[in-house]
């Protein structure tokens, strides 16, 4: 009687193993068909590819804003050592104070990063549509609406665009893609505003006394060909904004 009873228990465990071993057959056996492939929540979600990409086309472009002065292009520049140095305040007259070229120099350099990016963050949705496409979905979206912000310490990405994931019977909607990346452009454009100011009223900046404020940053200026050229740097990043002023290019004292 109790060979019987055993004999049965011991049915039972073979088959408990036995549909344990198909249904990890199965499982194995989708997870290895591309076709039926089971994909995770974070395999699905577009800002992993979109995130990266944009911010490294702003990362690039704010580089360039910090070597032309807040421009893609210098639009009025000194050449000095094989470098052009933009003008952000500028006097013909060799007598008096120059004129500030660009008082909202914040909001262009907001607009020119912008402009600077937007065909590159449009190719990264792009990229983005290729690589889930790849993967079986179908993806739809709307259009972008993308901006940027400096703010202390860092350059806002806003970013919105609908996108929708469809893949059989399953469907995601995506919509905020808002990121930023760590930068003293903003302090920097501020340290250059001061300069710009004092420069048009003063024809003078002292650099050597603001520097005793702010110790974060270091100033150097260069005279050069009745021009002043301005190196900011971020002691903590080593990040420079680089620009040039022509003011009372004759004037007593400097």
């Amino acid at each position: 009687m109790s060979m019987g009873v055993i004999s049965k228990k011991g049915q039972v465990t073979i088959f408990i193993v036995v549909a344990i071993v198909i249904v990890v057959a199965i499982i194995g056996a989708i997870f290895f068909m591309g076709g039926n492939k089971i994909y995770a929540p974070t395999d699905v979600d577009p800002n992993q590819i979109v995130e990266k990409c944009v911010k490294d086309a702003v990362e690039k472009s704010v580089w360039k804003m910090l070597a032309n002065g807040g421009q893609r292009s210098p639009s009025q520049a000194i050449m000095y050592k094989g470098s052009e140095y933009n003008y952000l305040c500028y006097q013909a007259d060799y007598y008096q104070g120059c004129y500030n070229i660009h008082p909202m120099l914040e909001s262009l350099v907001e607009e020119e990063i912008e402009e600077d990016t937007k065909v590159a963050v449009q190719d990264c949705f792009n990229s983005m549509r290729e690589d889930f496409e790849g993967r079986g979905f179908d993806v739809s979206g709307g259009s972008a609406n993308y901006s940027i912000d400096l703010l202390p310490g860092s350059v806002e990405i806003n970013l919105k665009k609908k996108i929708d994931l469809v893949r059989g019977e399953s469907s995601q909607n995506f919509e905020n893609f808002d990121t930023k990346i760590l930068s003293p452009l903003y302090e920097l454009i501020k340290i250059a505003r001061d300069i710009v100011n004092s420069e048009s009223e003063y024809c003078h900046f002292e650099y050597n006394g603001y520097m005793l404020l702010y110790p974060n940053y270091d100033i150097k200026r260069i005279d050069y060909s009745d021009s002043k050229i301005y190196i900011l740097v971020d002691r903590k990043s080593g990040m420079e904004f680089k620009f040039a002023v022509r003011s009372c290019a004759f004037a007593p004292g400097i």
